[in-house]
């Protein structure tokens, strides 16, 4: 049984095209601008636990909505925590031909987590720092397993959207950033990079349960910040984007 956090139709944020999302529940970072600490416990009384059969009926309800493109993305962070539960889940919506995209933070290294993204249609993996000492710092892992995903992805020529948030004073450093285009532009199937703002809209969130927020008084990134961050990524590359 998946544990599900929440469900959303007719998603246009963060993913390509209009999507149904389904947010499941726990991560195994800890990163210090999380927009949803309530999704980390894996237990929450709020949480639905649905199987194969239930997450496919609930999709084929959405289908009259969405014309001959059916997308859905499973999100929340890290849906491959509970890649055992979820590999029948996608066998299941790829069998009624839905779009699958996987929203990652690549921790999962197991072969269930593998043969997701297989068959996944498209990853939508989360580059949290390209410095592992300041990828430790800032999200509480180090982001060895994120890198070994990307080569896998490359090994199974997997098409991926890399994405990086801009964070000042964490982030937005030029040469972290000429770092990480040195090696991203080694990958093979990465479509495109994009540059996202930090926002510190969810400090009330933290708040509200009775958390102390990690990065209380960094501002939000700017639009400055953003064109500052792709245009030292352009003089490398065309793939860069950015996202409000």
């Amino acid at each position: 049984m998946l544990k599900v956090h929440s469900i959303e139709t007719f998603w246009t944020q963060d993913w390509p095209w209009i999507r149904l999302v389904i947010f499941l529940q726990w991560c195994m970072f800890r990163c210090k601008y999380c927009h949803n600490p309530d999704t980390i416990p894996f237990e929450n009384d709020k949480a639905m636990s649905w199987d194969a059969e239930e997450v496919l009926n609930w999709l084929r309800k959405q289908q009259p909505y969405f014309w001959d493109n059916w997308w859905v993305t499973f999100s929340w962070w890290e849906p491959l925590f509970q890649a055992p539960e979820l590999l029948p889940v996608v066998k299941k919506v790829k069998e009624s031909w839905f779009h699958v995209c996987i929203d990652t933070n690549w921790f999962v290294q197991s072969e269930e987590a593998r043969e997701i993204l297989k068959l996944a249609d498209l990853i939508l993996p989360d580059i949290k720092h390209i410095d592992p000492k300041k990828c430790l710092d800032l999200v509480g892992q180090s982001n060895e397993n994120t890198l070994k995903t990307l080569d896998y992805l490359d090994e199974i020529k997997k098409p991926y959207w890399l994405r990086q948030v801009i964070v000042p004073w964490y982030t937005n450093d030029e040469e972290d950033l000429k770092k990480l285009w040195e090696y991203v532009k080694t990958r093979t199937s990465m479509e495109r990079l994009e540059l996202l703002p930090y926002h510190n809209m969810w400090v009330s969130k933290w708040e509200k349960m009775k958390l102390q927020y990690p990065l209380k008084g960094v501002p939000a990134a700017s639009t400055d910040d953003l064109n500052k961050a792709k245009a030292i990524l352009d003089k490398y590359s065309d793939k860069i984007y950015l996202r409000g």
